[in-house]
């Protein structure tokens, strides 16, 4: 009985030993995997010894934490590139409607003021300096003209404005875009960048200088671009290329 039993728990040590064991005799590596449980823990902490003091990394809301401080957090990083985003939001019917309104406002504007400065030259046809109605008709021309620049210019500033809040609302469309993406794919970090491998749009020295500037990552895990998902949640197509 006694031999029996010996011979028993010999072979129970032996394929525990053998379980931890992850070289045969070959020399061919066996899969870990299958000879011990994949996971660790669970634990309340993680104690890594260090010169100064111990390193305690617990799990802090989901994510590997240092210390109490919220910075000490490992946070997962994405990246957008935001111009194509913004600018299919632009192109959108929507947008393109409200900029075709202004521009025909615009036009009408400005086919008055042709309307007037052909009425005043077939009231005023080949007029010459010795003409008695001369000076009258310079300060009719001159004051069409002053009134034609100052609309010019506020039609400018009134487009450039719209423009911006046009620019603003995209913006602010595509953050919320992101909003959804980064909270499904638990992202807490999101840059905005331009693709290094996108081709310098034609430019002189400074324009080259900012396309450079505005490439952050030389080098970056596909994975991060959250781009073309924000695209999908907007339910736009990304651009070719």
């Amino acid at each position: 009985m006694r031999k029996l039993f010996a011979q028993a728990f010999g072979a129970v040590i032996a394929g525990a030993t053998g379980a931890l064991v992850v070289w045969t005799l070959g020399g061919d590596r066996v899969d870990a995997t299958r000879l011990m449980p994949a996971d660790l823990g669970p634990a309340d902490a993680l104690v890594l010894s260090g010169k100064d003091a111990p390193l305690v990394v617990r799990n802090s809301d989901g994510r590997i934490g240092w210390s109490e401080d919220a910075a000490a957090r490992a946070w997962s990083i994405g990246c957008v590139h935001i111009d194509s985003v913004i600018k299919a939001i632009l192109a959108t019917d929507r947008y393109v409607e409200e900029r075709r309104t202004f521009e025909q406002e615009a036009q009408s504007q400005g086919e008055a003021f042709e309307q007037r400065d052909k009425a005043l030259r077939a009231k005023y046809p080949d007029i010459k300096p010795d003409d008695p109605n001369f000076n009258q008709a310079r300060e009719e021309f001159v004051s069409l003209q002053q009134e034609f620049e100052k609309w010019r210019l506020a039609i400018q500033q009134i487009q450039a404005k719209h423009m911006a809040e046009q620019i603003e609302k995209g913006y602010r469309e595509m953050l919320s875009a992101l909003e959804v993406v980064a909270d499904r794919r638990r992202v807490d970090l999101v840059f905005r960048f331009v693709p290094a491998e996108r081709p310098f749009e034609a430019g002189d020295v400074g324009a080259v200088m900012v396309a450079v500037q505005a490439r952050p990552f030389l080098r970056h895990p596909r994975g991060m671009d959250l781009t073309d998902d924000v695209f999908k949640e907007l339910g736009l197509q990304p651009p070719e290329g």
